[in-house]
């Protein structure tokens, strides 16, 4: 409660000048946090929520695996267009052949949360797309929420990313409503949704199947949706096929 009271009356900026003028409370608040008994520290070594190792295995595929067919930054949206194409690609291969899908669970056999994988391609993606000059932004709040991805490169030239798990209770929503709001939101004409599959259920096959066809209903003469399949799914190795 007095934290809150704290924060309604004082501007961060002031909290932040009291804090470098007495950096010695600080050190002993820190100091007491640390030693409590009822607080637990974050599990670096499990990493639940993918927040570790996003920026380490994934660029070190993105160097052993460079793109070679594109020029030095795209001309056209439909340039940029096959460039977000061919690294969705590479990220695809990461995860279902270069066992970047154990990064997207954990030692217990429980998922990671969505954001993982979102940082994951982020990771990647953001490698690639520096050579061409693109820029990616993330959770770009673009009027009726955060768009997952928003990358553009200069002022027409741009698109949306929508990253889902198949399995995901708002799967369709995220779609058919979000997607497709964050476009006319930011006038972008051209969205692409990933849908990253964690589960053998019916469910899941059956969202797989309808995907084409739904993402096809929405398409017409000022928005274009495009979509991409990553099977997350834990892998069996080679040795036990």
């Amino acid at each position: 409660d007095l934290n809150i009271k704290i924060g309604e009356r004082v501007s961060k900026s002031s909290v932040v000048e009291i804090a470098r003028k007495h950096a010695d409370r600080v050190r002993r608040w820190t100091e007491q946090q640390a030693s409590r008994d009822d607080l637990q520290g974050y599990n670096f070594q499990h990493d639940p929520l993918g927040i570790v190792q996003f920026d380490g295995p994934p660029v070190t595929f993105a160097l052993a695996n460079p793109l070679t067919t594109h020029g030095k930054q795209p001309a056209n949206q439909t340039e940029l267009s096959k460039l977000v194409a061919d690294i969705l690609d590479k990220f695809r291969t990461f995860i279902e052949q270069q066992r970047g899908w154990e990064l997207l669970w954990n030692a217990d056999g429980t998922e990671k949360p969505e954001s993982a994988a979102q940082l994951l391609f982020l990771s990647m993606a953001r490698h690639y797309l520096a050579q061409y000059n693109v820029e990616v932004d993330r959770e770009v709040e673009l009027g009726r929420g955060p768009v997952d991805f928003k990358l553009s490169c200069g002022t027409s030239k741009k698109l949306l990313i929508e990253i889902k798990k198949v399995h995901n209770g708002k799967f369709w929503n995220g779609l058919e409503a979000q997607l497709a709001s964050y476009m006319t939101s930011d006038g972008a004409g051209e969205g692409w949704f990933v849908a990253v599959r964690y589960r053998d259920n019916k469910t899941s096959e059956r969202r797989v199947k309808e995907l084409p066809e739904r993402v096809r209903a929405l398409n017409n003469g000022l928005k274009h949706f495009k979509y991409f399949v990553i099977d997350a799914r834990p892998k069996l190795s080679a040795s036990k096929l």
